[in-house]
């Protein structure tokens, strides 16, 4: 099921709903849509100015983790997912059709577990 992530309701620490939503590193990011299937719930996200890495990503990946993870707890699992469920973040400059690759495109993927409303790392061996 693809769901539009403007449906969801981002809020920012003044407890305004927003659009773009600030991380950690200081860079931005808007929702595009979050794909839920059994088990697994997929949010796509643009980066604002990925391309041109304003965020240093390539200088210090853990920055992108840190955003990627941060993407998932703060605004896709907040004890809203039961544990176990599995996240899949994507990030990327501009839109992409969900399944379809385009080498013009940055896009970065990490794989979360939930744990009492927090993403940690899923650093088992499978593929969605």
């Amino acid at each position: 099921m693809l769901l539009p992530l403007a449906c969801l309701a981002f809020i920012s620490d003044s407890g305004a709903p927003e659009q773009w939503l600030r991380l950690p590193s200081g860079a931005s990011a808007i929702p595009l849509d979050l794909i839920v299937e059994e088990g697994v719930q997929r949010v796509r996200m643009i980066g604002q100015g990925l391309a041109q890495d304003v965020a240093g990503y390539q200088g210090n990946p853990d920055r992108l983790f840190t955003d990627m993870q941060d993407i998932c707890t703060r605004h896709v699992a907040s004890g809203t997912l039961s544990d176990g469920t599995s996240v899949i973040v994507t990030l990327m400059d501009k839109e992409v059709q969900f399944g379809l690759s385009d080498p013009s495109v940055i896009q970065f993927f990490e794989a979360f577990t939930v744990q009492d409303g927090i993403c940690a790392l899923d650093d088992t061996e499978w593929m969605h």
